[in-house]
């Protein structure tokens, strides 16, 4: 594990919580911000992973935020602060959203995918701005959930402001 994940992934687990079982829900029941279908996903891929999101513990997590969400947005090659707003989007919004906002904050093609050229347009920009820009795509997107307004818009909203403080304050690398 990197110094660069744990940094990141510990702020995402503070933000995500324990479990959570709300009747509006759209991701149903979860547990340390896995829903009970990724967790299926994952056990796939990843050995020894509880059955229920119940018995998902903050190592279990840890174990599918680097390999579903971490690995896909490259993290690893992203400045940090970047990386941690990048990733807690892909974690909440998606990895698909979260490869397109990042994509299309540093003016690429935006195909969902992170690869060589995203990492060089984003070698090109300038952290603070793309920061801003990312997060200002999400809300956007959180605008676009009509049907969450009422129960989960703005407690996503705050959160995404606490990730973007975060991001931009970040050190250069974690230590």
């Amino acid at each position: 594990m990197s110094r660069n994940f744990a940094y990141c992934a510990t702020r995402v687990l503070d933000e995500e919580g324990g479990l959570v079982d709300h009747p509006r829900d759209p991701g149903d029941r979860t547990n340390l911000g896995v829903t009970q279908a990724t967790l299926n996903h994952a056990r796939n891929v990843i050995m020894g992973l509880p059955a229920r999101v119940d018995d998902l513990t903050r190592g279990d997590a840890l174990l599918i935020y680097e390999a579903l969400y971490w690995r896909p947005m490259r993290g690893d090659d992203l400045p940090l602060g970047l990386a941690l707003i990048v990733f807690d989007c892909a974690i909440n919004q998606g990895v698909g959203d979260a490869a397109r906002f990042l994509q299309l904050a540093v003016k690429t093609a935006a195909d969902g995918i992170v690869g060589d050229k995203t990492l060089a347009a984003v070698a090109r920009s300038k952290p603070g701005a793309t920061i801003n820009e990312v997060g200002a795509r999400r809300m956007f997107d959180y605008m676009q959930l009509d049907h969450l307004q009422d129960t989960f818009g703005l407690g996503w909203s705050r959160r995404l402001m606490r990730i973007h403080d975060m991001a931009l304050a970040a050190p250069s690398e974690a230590h």
